[in-house]
């Protein structure tokens, strides 16, 4: 977008996150950053932050707010905003996340729209009719309050059209368009598949990723015909699961890999038994761009308009989905066939020229009507 455009960006910012900005700036974006971390690991780390979080956990626990929308709420930012837009006069405001929609004050008459990356309501329902009562006080405030955010700007973006019918139930009464991320195509060259093995790839401080490792190791590893292996990649997995998996046999927990293309590239089948959440699952794209065929949920296939003849199998139940791994498995060049076919369909579907064209129509729709 910078080729056409002259961008401001503005975003918090954790210590690890600092390297980002150069790339940035070199694209010719104007960057403003708020410090804010996260995960503290150290003990003045996790006091301050403690610190931080009294006021959002309050308006959570007297259900004005979920923490983790109120978290975002700072005046930090809201001066930060509030001066940039003093001093430029924007055709426009994009804003991502639904976290932070705090800001439309400072935003004012400017046309402004709002990318919902998920909706929040639908990742806590699917939680609550699982039985985490967690998740049922947690629907019950952003059930109000998300319908309430998107009718604050003028044009709604989600990644999926299931999050388009769902946010509209809701009652967003402004338009809401269905733009998913485009995906940069890994150039990899020939890539050897490391037969028998299955992979899961996830970031493991969202509930949805950790479940399915729970399902992974649990419910599905054990029935597999052996010999097979199991990778799980990603940062943050709960120490108790981690225990777990040590005592398993041909399951390896990698934590964070550096290159995670040529990893997803040397599997199998991407394994991913999604059952909570909402938005667009982008592992799974991931992995049919670096060629390795796919195997999830209804849930986890939202958004991705590919099926089994190119590389991705969608199935209902977690007892289905032994019966497949174990039917695909031993077919490797039938595998290495449909992940490439996905790859294809990838990258034709969600290619920069495509996803791009849909961002300028919409925003040339917002600043001349």
């Amino acid at each position: 977008m910078a080729k056409n455009h002259n961008i401001t960006l503005t975003s918090f910012i954790d210590s690890d996150e600092y390297g980002m900005i150069g790339n940035l700036i070199s694209s010719g974006i104007e960057v403003h950053t708020i410090k804010y971390p996260r995960n503290q690991k150290s003990i003045t780390g996790k006091l301050s932050s403690g610190i931080l979080n009294v006021r959002p956990m309050i308006q959570h626990l007297k259900g004005e707010e979920p923490f983790f929308f109120a978290k975002y709420k700072s005046k930090k930012m809201a001066g930060l905003i509030s001066k940039l837009i003093e001093k430029t006069d924007f055709d426009m405001v994009q804003v991502e996340y639904n976290v932070m929609h705090h800001y439309t004050e400072q935003i004012g008459n400017i046309p402004k729209l709002i990318v919902f990356h998920d909706v929040s309501t639908k990742g806590y329902e699917r939680g609550k009719d699982q039985g985490n009562p967690r998740n049922q006080k947690l629907f019950e405030m952003a059930i109000k309050l998300e319908p309430e955010i998107a009718n604050k700007f003028d044009a709604v973006i989600t990644l999926t059209e299931e999050d388009k019918e769902y946010l509209s139930n809701l009652g967003c009464e402004s338009e809401i368009k269905v733009i998913p991320p485009q995906i940069n195509m890994p150039n990899l060259g020939k890539q050897e598949k490391s037969p028998q093995s299955l992979c899961f790839v996830g970031s493991f401080n969202r509930e949805p990723n950790v479940q399915a490792v729970q399902i992974l190791i649990r419910e599905i590893f054990p029935k597999l015909n052996k010999p097979v292996e199991l990778n799980i990649v990603g940062m943050g997995l709960p120490n108790s699961l981690v225990n777990e998996i040590k005592k398993l046999e041909d399951v390896n927990y990698l934590g964070f890999v550096e290159d995670i293309d040529s990893f997803l590239a040397s599997q199998m089948i991407m394994v991913a038994p999604i059952k909570i959440g909402a938005g667009l699952k982008m592992k799974i794209p991931h992995a049919l761009a670096c060629g390795t065929a796919v195997v999830t949920t209804d849930v986890g296939v939202e958004g991705i308009r590919i099926d089994k003849a190119n590389g991705l199998w969608e199935v209902s139940k977690i007892s289905e989905m032994v019966g497949l791994i174990n039917e695909l498995l031993p077919q490797l060049d039938f595998l290495i066939e449909r992940g490439l076919k996905g790859k294809t369909a990838v990258g034709e579907i969600f290619s920069e020229e495509k996803i791009v064209s849909r961002f300028e129509s919409l925003y040339s729709d917002l600043v001349n009507s």
